[in-house]
């Protein structure tokens, strides 16, 4: 039994990290939840999204904490709530990086929504046409015993709806409507 609780006692050990505060690059202002960077910020490499920013309030010497909600460029964030007020002359930031297993989360919903547009791109199928490039068909064989799959090129880009009409014309494909 100690054998286990020791175990379980290393991984809760190994899953807490300790808070590592950050210096930003550059210098941030703010209105309301826009973040913009100037001095050289470097958003892009240094933020993601779950991670909090931290400035020290110029009018209140108190710290404020954020979270990044959306990384947009290297001049560019987008926050959860605005600071007190808005922070007008250019400041330092401080950050603290989420952590890894909500980073992982964000990952793996990024890995989703490629997944996403790549079942998206191939469920146009073997009629699909490469997205209305190309004009695919079928025809009766000569001998009568099946039929062949033909693709002509597209000289414009057609739809969907395009291509199919146009299969629906060819008289092995009639019953495509």
């Amino acid at each position: 039994r100690e054998a286990g609780g020791a175990a379980a006692k290393e991984e809760v050990e190994a899953t807490e990290q300790p808070i590592q505060v950050l210096s930003g690059s550059g210098r941030i202002s703010t209105s309301g939840t826009a973040v913009q960077g100037h001095d050289s910020t470097k958003f892009m490499d240094e933020l993601h999204h779950g991670d909090a920013i931290i400035i020290t309030h110029p009018t209140t010497l108190m710290d404020e904490t954020r979270i990044v909600t959306m990384v947009l460029s290297n001049v560019s964030i987008s926050i959860s709530s605005p600071f007190s007020s808005d922070l007008i002359s250019t400041l330092a930031f401080r950050y603290v990086k989420a952590p890894k297993e909500k980073r992982e989360v964000v990952v793996d919903e990024h890995a989703k929504r490629q997944k996403k547009a790549r079942d998206e791109d191939a469920a146009f199928g073997t009629y699909g046409g490469e997205l209305g490039t190309k004009f695919v068909y079928r025809e009766r064989k000569r001998q009568g015993t099946g039929y062949l799959i033909k693709t002509e090129a597209m000289t414009t880009q057609r739809s969907r709806g395009e291509l199919l009409d146009m299969r629906a014309g060819k008289k092995a494909d009639r019953m495509c409507m």
